[in-house]
């Protein structure tokens, strides 16, 4: 699974982006810092955090086990703070809501794919 580690990096990479895309005069990050650091900490660092497996994963090949499941607990902290259970309500939203439910959802199934079958050694 070669190509985990990068779809993790893509999607970590996504999901901060996603944040800082403007809406409505707005952006996720602002609505994020309004709501407290017990929003904000979880999301940003959940995306940062599956961002740097992924990187570590490319910089140093093959990607380990345990980066795989850190990339999972970093989508899975944004998952469950931004309650995307309740996903069908941010789809009606702009295109920010949208890639940021890619970019979760992606990334914590890329990142679980990761973790059940690690990458072989060279």
């Amino acid at each position: 699974m070669k190509n985990m580690k990068v779809l993790i990096l893509v999607f970590g990479i996504l999901g901060v982006a996603s944040l800082f895309i403007p809406m409505e005069g707005f952006t996720f990050f602002a609505f994020l810092k309004l709501a407290g650091a017990s929003y904000l900490v979880p999301v940003l660092g959940g995306f940062v955090l599956a961002a740097i497996m992924g990187g570590m994963g490319l910089a140093k090949p093959p990607m380990q086990s345990w980066q795989g499941a850190a990339a999972a607990a970093g989508f899975a902290a944004a998952f469950v703070r931004l309650e995307m259970w309740h996903v069908a309500d941010v789809l009606k939203g702009p295109l920010a809501a949208k890639l940021l439910v890619v970019a979760v959802f992606g990334g914590l199934i890329t990142s679980i794919l990761a973790l059940a079958k690690p990458e072989a050694k060279a």
